[in-house]
């Protein structure tokens, strides 16, 4: 019997229902009758009223004073206060288990074990690294992790590094990698469809945050190489991608018109992709170290298994064409699920041999052998009942 009644998720990215892992984990508990509390920044990603779940959002203004203590002031002590104030007179209940998201959640929770005994794991997808920061900013993480019940990381890449930067035990982690549960499932419905993409066409898609680093410019400037039956579909999370064609002179100066379909759609979960990735050949994952930020810098250099957009390609059956980036790039050049090209200019002659069956069909079948959350639920269901029962 589940000792698992109540648990709170604090997870400071404010896309809770677009993480893959998490949204799995939320799927875990409430299908065990756990109820569920997240707290959370609001943001532009969609979270979605839930059975079984409660959502406690803070606003722009009181995130951006949270910012000012945790990221500029590094302050132990006056992080305390917050979550002190928080508990009082916002956190009502009492919470069997905390789940701790990243660096805030992690700080945050920390905190309240302290004040309430409360025990919490610890969920990494982001790692900050002290070189990038600095010492009063990872002192507030390292602190925080000795009273971590246990932690989770994707893969042996990124625990090497958390571990070695947060300075956590070997004794208490599990590997799952950042990935849904089961094998996507395509709507008979069509983004394409509705973009007006000829039926004689093949789409590739970039999904995702359309940035620097996520090379999005590269991706769209080297359409003008592409094939001609090959068509690009750019879709930013959360519906915003006519803000970055705003802010992107490529999007406003190269000749794209019939090539380059720009979609504005914004599914409310992850699990709500089939309708955007129907009718889509080949997804494009490429990454750029960029070391103006801590998020874009080495946290980047070890990807690993923490890309949701990989994971996400690979579950509905798409192959991907990504650059050489790390653990992703090896394990498709052993299961052939992709192709690795060394930049942007390449896509255009991958495109024309590209045996779209073969690499399909590898897709989903490394997906179901070494991603699906399917695989990892059972384990994590029975560490946070442990834990429960030895506090």
């Amino acid at each position: 019997m589940s000792c698992l009644k109540k648990v709170l998720i604090i997870h400071t990215d404010g896309n809770t229902f677009n993480n893959p892992t998490l949204k799995c984990i939320i799927d875990l508990l409430v299908g065990n009758s756990v109820f569920v509390t997240i707290r959370y920044p609001v943001s532009n990603a969609p979270m979605p009223s839930t059975m079984g779940v409660k959502l406690l959002p803070w606003g722009r203004i009181y995130n951006k004073f949270k910012k000012l203590i945790y990221n500029y002031l590094t302050s132990w002590y006056f992080s305390f206060i917050i979550v002190y104030f928080e508990k009082a007179f916002i956190i009502s209940g009492n919470y069997d288990l905390i789940i701790a998201v990243d660096r805030v959640g992690l700080i945050e929770a920390a905190h309240l074990k302290k004040i309430t005994g409360i025990p919490f794991v610890f969920f990494s997808f982001e790692i900050m690294f002290e070189c990038e920061t600095s010492t009063a900013f990872k002192s507030l993480e390292k602190k925080a992790s000795r009273d971590a019940s246990y932690w989770f990381i994707q893969d042996e890449v990124r625990a090497k590094c958390l571990q070695r930067e947060n300075a956590l035990s070997f004794t208490n982690y599990s590997i799952v990698p950042l990935a849904s549960a089961g094998i996507g499932h395509m709507r008979p419905e069509r983004l394409r469809d509705k973009l007006g993409i000829p039926v004689e066409k093949k789409v590739a898609i970039l999904m995702g945050s359309l940035a620097n680093w996520s090379m999005a410019e590269d991706i769209i400037g080297s359409t003008l190489g592409w094939p001609e039956d090959w068509v690009l579909v750019v879709h930013c999370r959360y519906g915003l991608t006519h803000d970055f064609m705003k802010k992107s002179e490529m999007a406003i100066t190269v000749p794209l018109a019939g090539k380059v379909y720009w979609s504005d759609e914004a599914p409310g979960m992850v699990d709500d992709l089939g309708y955007v990735l129907a009718g889509v050949s080949v997804g494009l994952a490429f990454y750029k170290v960029v070391g103006s930020c801590p998020y874009t810098g080495k946290n980047l250099e070890y990807l690993g298994l923490s890309s949701g957009k990989i994971a996400t390609y690979l579950r509905y059956g798409i192959p991907v064409i990504m650059n050489n980036i790390g653990l992703y790039s090896e394990l498709a050049k052993q299961h052939n699920f992709g192709i690795v090209l060394r930049d942007t200019e390449q896509i255009g002659g991958s495109l024309i041999s590209i045996n779209l069956d073969e690499l399909s069909k590898n897709a989903t079948n490394f997906f179901l052998a070494y991603l699906d959350f399917q695989k990892y639920k059972e384990d994590i269901w029975n560490i946070f009942n442990d834990i429960i029962k030895k506090e």
